[in-house]
């Protein structure tokens, strides 16, 4: 038996776009049955476009049924190169892994980042800067890529009601209109979306879904050739139908047909996309399940006749059946249910299609066109539908579309150049606005730190003073540099308060805990010569200068409090560093349990009167500064694990 192969050729279009990249946004999967998406960017990219084919980024979350078409995405992002592979010369497909949550605005956030590099990745291989975007799917997620891509020119090429086509659809809506409104040119396959799109924007054009005519020709041209392999058993007459075998198809009328008709055989070529239980089992019904699109005109040309049972519904009066031109190409004749597209495709071109409302008056017109088969009149009609489809081919409707690109391309460009002023005076203003906005920010952060009570209102959680009681000693931190960054800022007000909780007898130890050094002074020297100078005994004086910091002050004095037996302490340092005092202690006191001291007998009572913290006095940006340090050393503390 003879196989039939069918070359594509790269056909010569007469008016094209030519050296454009192209970013086309599919609704569909490059490998999904071939349509008018594949079909377009395939003709584009054979005339030297460089096309980035982007498929399906959904709108509806995935189910357990699509588990086939995931896994199919995860392999093809896989092929290629960070989910882009290359089909052809000029042709990429993209294949994007993103959170499967089209309507979740964090997801959307995220897929666009994760789509956004890769495309710009492709567009800077590509040397463009201004690409042509053609889009077919009009969600959320490709609107904000759209927004974030340079381009210099939009189109939305409408194929579908998404208010009918399922109720995850319609959630679309309101993106759909954005599209359309923003769209400079926007393409639809039928008039009531012609019309639906009409209303958001005046340039909107009529192109449906049709055929290469030229590789349906070549095949019709060859006589005689075998039906393929799987069709050649099946009794003539054959009633064909072509295409996905979906929810749209009018079941019960076809399980009418086929009773009906016993002597004739239906044949379906195309992949169940619904369950078609009503069909299986009847005789005369031959399921053949989905085929390559270039073995299709092989499978039409053996038909006797060709028909578009579709049930007629608010979806389908959106379609125009893509089959009909195919069926039309191969010059048989057509039978259709009255979808409202093929009802004015035949007032256009009267005596081309047959429409029937139910199964008696559609068996009656197959009867009738099977009698006339090989008359003159039959030779006739065929080559009239042949002609017409030649006439509605896709080579004819791309080269228009082209046309229309191009033309509004150049508009475009006119527009643009023509309001450079206007350009130049937008870029001026924006700068303005950037310039005041920036000047306003600086004065109400200037004024919301020196003439407001925010930054003691930041600092409050961070203050913490306990009433001071009788205690066994006092522990004062020294400061190092101290709030003020600067050496011996802190050092006589915190002695200084020390020795008065002394002199009122609330402790008769002081300990001075700090391991800060400049040249020859320390710190804690320095703190305990002041209390001597007050009158404080030498014996009373406890010194710790090797605590390098707030957590070594607490750890080291909490060994001098147990190598005394003290188990009570008035602790004395800056204001807001009580709160980290205060989780260092408790901390350390579960981890080294000492004998008597508990977390409730230790008493934070902060320096009083810290000229640093004045609200007059005090350098406020100095002081925003100091409360900010402090919580990133409560944080890095807890990090560290001492807190």
């Amino acid at each position: 038996m003879l196989s039939v192969i069918i070359l594509v050729t790269k056909y010569k279009y007469s008016s094209m776009l030519h050296n454009e990249d192209i970013i086309c946004f599919s609704s569909i999967d490059w490998d999904f049955n071939w349509q008018g998406h594949q079909e377009v960017m395939q003709a584009l990219a054979d005339h030297g476009n460089r096309v980035l084919f982007v498929e399906n980024t959904g709108v509806r979350a995935p189910r357990f049924r699509d588990y086939d078409r995931l896994v199919s995405r995860v392999r093809n992002w896989w092929r290629g190169y960070k989910g882009i592979r290359r089909v052809d010369r000029n042709l990429f497909v993209y294949s994007p892994l993103i959170l499967p949550f089209p309507y979740s605005r964090l997801a959307r956030w995220i897929n666009k980042l994760l789509v956004l590099r890769v495309l710009n990745s492709w567009l800077e291989a590509q040397k463009c800067s201004s690409p042509v975007i053609w889009t077919f799917l009009p969600s959320g997620l490709t609107l904000e890529l759209i927004k974030n891509l340079s381009h210099k020119i939009l189109i939305y090429y409408c194929i579908d009601s998404f208010e009918h086509s399922s109720p995850a659809a319609t959630k679309i809506a309101e993106s759909e209109k954005r599209t359309i409104q923003e769209a400079d040119l926007v393409f639809v396959t039928s008039e009531l979306l012609r019309e639906h799109c009409a209303r958001y924007n005046s340039e909107v054009h009529k192109f449906p879904f049709t055929v290469n005519f030229e590789e349906f020709a070549a095949v019709r041209k060859k006589e005689g050739v075998n039906p393929p392999d799987d069709l050649a058993p099946v009794p003539q007459p054959r009633i064909g139908y072509i295409g996905g075998l979906h929810r749209w198809c009018d079941q019960e009328l076809i399980v009418k047909l086929a009773r009906l008709m016993p002597e004739a055989s239906f044949v379906f070529v195309g992949p169940e996309q619904e369950p078609m239980q009503a069909l299986h089992g009847l005789p005369n019904v031959h399921l053949l399940g989905g085929k390559p699109h270039q073995s299709l005109p092989a499978y039409i040309g053996h038909f006797d006749i060709g028909i578009i049972p579709y049930l007629k519904t608010s979806y389908t009066d959106n379609v125009y059946p893509t089959k009909l031109n195919e069926y039309l190409a191969m010059g048989i004749p057509v039978i259709s249910t009255p979808i409202r597209e093929v009802v004015l495709f035949d007032k256009e071109n009267p005596g081309t299609v047959d429409i029937c409302r139910d199964a008696e008056s559609m068996a009656r017109v197959i009867r009738e066109r099977l009698a006339r088969a090989g008359s003159r009149e039959e030779e006739e009609a065929r080559s009239m539908r042949i002609e017409l489809a030649k006439q509605n081919s896709w080579t004819v409707k791309i080269e228009k579309m082209c046309e229309l690109i191009e033309s509004k391309i150049i508009q475009l460009k006119g527009i643009e150049e023509n309001r450079w002023q206007d350009s130049l005076a937008r870029i001026f203003a924006a700068y303005r606005r950037k310039t005041l906005g920036v000047v306003f920010a600086l004065l109400l952060l200037y004024i919301t730190i020196y003439w407001t009570g925010l930054i003691y209102l930041i600092g409050t959680p961070l203050k913490i003073e306990d009433p001071p009681v009788k205690s066994d000693v006092i522990l004062v931190f020294g400061g190092g540099l101290g709030e003020t960054f600067r050496p011996g800022s802190s050092t006589l007000e915190r002695s200084n308060f020390a020795v008065k909780l002394y002199q009122r007898g609330l402790a008769g130890k002081i300990v001075f805990s700090s391991g800060f050094q400049q040249f020859t002074r320390k710190d804690a020297e320095d703190m305990s010569k002041v209390a001597f100078s007050e009158g404080v005994p030498a014996g009373d004086i406890l010194i710790d200068n090797q605590a390098a910091n707030n957590y070594e002050n607490v750890v080291n004095c909490l060994r001098i409090m147990a190598s005394r037996n003290y188990t009570s302490a008035l602790v004395v340092s800056g204001s807001y560093n009580m709160l980290r005092t205060r989780l260092l202690f408790e901390r350390q006191l579960k981890l080294f349990p000492a004998s008597g001291i508990t977390p409730g007998s230790i008493h934070l009572v902060p320096a009083a009167e810290s000229i640093f913290f004045h609200p007059v006095e005090g350098d406020r940006l100095a002081q925003l500064k100091a409360i900010l340090h402090e919580y990133l050393a409560i944080i890095d503390y807890w990090w560290l694990g001492r807190l």
